[in-house]
């Protein structure tokens, strides 16, 4: 089994909101996972990041998410023609 990937292979924003799609190497074939973050601004002008969301959020969200979710869909396609 060949090691993960310490990056994502793709993210998609929304403002301050992301969601980053992970390959997943396992026993059973690949697999893609999906997380989502919040950036904001620290006090001393560090960038820092949250797994949650307030209320007016939810467009961004599912912006994002369906971004990432055609992504993955696409990434499944490609690796089936592979296969065949």
């Amino acid at each position: 089994m060949e090691e993960e990937t310490k990056k994502p292979v793709q993210t998609f924003r929304e403002g301050a909101i992301g969601a980053s799609v992970w390959r997943r190497d396992s026993k059973n074939g690949v697999f893609y996972e999906v997380t989502l973050s919040r950036s904001y601004k620290k006090s001393d002008e560090e960038a820092g990041y949250s797994h949650s969301f307030r209320e007016g959020y939810e467009q961004a969200l599912v912006k994002v998410i369906g971004q990432a979710a055609l992504f993955i869909r696409e990434q499944g396609e490609q690796e089936n023609k592979k296969a065949a």
